[in-house]
């Protein structure tokens, strides 16, 4: 199973270990493509690349992904852009998010019903449950 995990690089890196935690977990599932998002260095990696290169790369990631899972707590257009990309391929998306930081996120997620939104108070929660949260998304 391929899995691309999307998180803030740009936006802010307040829940880097969350992706760290996640990505970890998700490798017990399957091929996670693009652990880079929980690289400490992403940023600096990236500079040595050009930007076409990147969201070509990145594109072709999702385009060969069974699902998408997303840490969706600290808005990003990237975060955003990837959710709506891969919706529009009609890829099976789940998103997470720490309420405690984000009490509410945007309504353009929200409202969408083709994708799985989990609210958590502790990440744990979600690592738990991830199988579970997987095979449902099946």
């Amino acid at each position: 199973m391929n899995i691309y995990f999307s998180g803030s690089i740009y936006g802010g890196r307040q829940k880097l270990e969350a992706y760290k935690k996640l990505i970890n977990e998700l490798k017990k599932y399957g091929n996670v493509l693009d652990e880079e998002v929980g690289d400490d260095n992403v940023i600096e990696h990236e500079k040595t690349t050009s930007d076409k290169d990147v969201f070509e790369n990145l594109v072709k990631k999702i385009e060969i992904a069974d699902f998408v899972f997303a840490e969706v707590t600290v808005p990003s257009l990237g975060v955003g852009y990837e959710i709506g990309y891969a919706d529009s391929h009609n890829k099976r998306i789940i998103c997470v998010y720490d309420k405690t930081v984000t009490p509410k996120i945007t309504t353009m997620l929200r409202g969408n019903s083709r994708l799985k939104i989990i609210p958590y108070t502790d990440l744990n929660e979600i690592i738990n449950n991830l199988e579970d949260i997987i095979k449902e998304e099946n």
